[in-house]
């Protein structure tokens, strides 16, 4: 009866650790902006990465929604490049989700050089006017050369 316990506490156990860090490998992404993101692909291959891909504004009359308006693609750009999104999310998108609103993205990017995203976070740009990002930008790549 002992033996039967112990065994079935090791499986219990195993599969806790298995969970969480299947949980945390998941829930774990790269942050890249842009410039970095296209510079990497450029060189190396990340289409098997998570990533976060941050201070990217959509792109004005980008948007081009499904007849369900569930699963939209559109453009994201940080004033000098472009990349094409396309949103394979479940969740509902924000309402701050529109034309000229600043994104973070997450999500994979593919080989074909499109960003998969399944979670979009918007912010209002008008509620950012002012707020820079280029504070942010500095630290990663500072961060990257350690």
């Amino acid at each position: 009866m002992r033996y039967k316990f112990v065994v079935g506490s090791v499986v219990v156990a195993a599969g806790l650790v298995f969970l969480l860090i299947s949980g945390v490998r998941q829930s774990s992404a790269r942050h890249l902006t842009l410039d970095m993101l296209l510079q990497q692909a450029a060189s190396s291959e990340l289409s098997n990465q998570r990533l976060q891909l941050g201070g990217c504004t959509v792109v004005d009359g980008s948007i081009q929604w499904d007849e369900y308006r569930h699963r939209p693609e559109f453009t994201v750009t940080d004033g000098e490049r472009h990349l094409q999104v396309r949103y394979t999310g479940n969740a509902v998108l924000p309402d701050t989700f529109r034309d000229k609103a600043l994104v973070v993205l997450e999500g994979r990017f593919t080989s074909s050089n499109q960003f998969e995203a399944d979670l979009v976070f918007a912010k209002c740009p008008s509620k950012y006017e002012g707020e820079s990002y280029d504070d942010h930008v500095e630290a990663l790549k500072y961060e990257g050369q350690s």
